[in-house]
């Protein structure tokens, strides 16, 4: 048994499939909010210290971050510029704010309680929100002083 169909309802039919798939296929995308980011995420630091007090040069560190899925977070940190240690993980954490865009850029701000001056950064939130790659876009105010950026991995726990 052959079904025909009206040649009117072929194109109706296939516009129908091709809605159909693109809904799917949307669904599979992040929600790109401040809640895409959340919990704890181990960051690696590369770059240079261009100018500022302190030492000069290469600078390299380690990160954890953790972001409350709100908008604020805390983060501790080891440093080093031209192979002298700046900071470590025995500060105080540092606090700031973030936001993530609808398009899964976002920017933070690092309010350090160390001396250091605030760090303000420009991100992008990949693979639904399990990376963040960072780049620093001005330190205290400035612009210049650091060509730094950093990728941070959301930390996942094994039972």
């Amino acid at each position: 048994m052959k079904i025909r169909l009206p040649k009117l309802c072929l194109p109706a039919l296939i516009a129908s499939l091709l809605l159909a798939a693109s809904a799917l296929a949307q669904e599979d995308l992040p929600t790109c909010t401040n809640r895409l980011i959340t919990g704890a995420y181990g960051f690696t630091i590369r770059g240079q210290k261009l100018a500022g007090p302190g030492p000069i040069g290469p600078q390299v560190g380690v990160a954890m971050a953790h972001f409350d899925g709100e908008g604020s977070f805390t983060q501790t940190d080891t440093v080093t510029i031209d192979g002298l240690v700046v900071a470590d993980f025995t500060h105080s954490p540092a606090t700031g704010t973030y936001t993530v865009n609808s398009d899964c850029t976002g920017a933070f701000t690092i309010n350090f309680t160390d001396g250091r001056p605030p760090v303000a950064t420009a991100f992008v939130v990949v693979d639904n929100g399990s990376e963040i790659d960072v780049v620093v876009t001005s330190a205290g105010g400035n612009q210049g002083i650091l060509a730094t950026g950093s990728t941070g991995k959301r930390v996942t726990r094994r039972h």
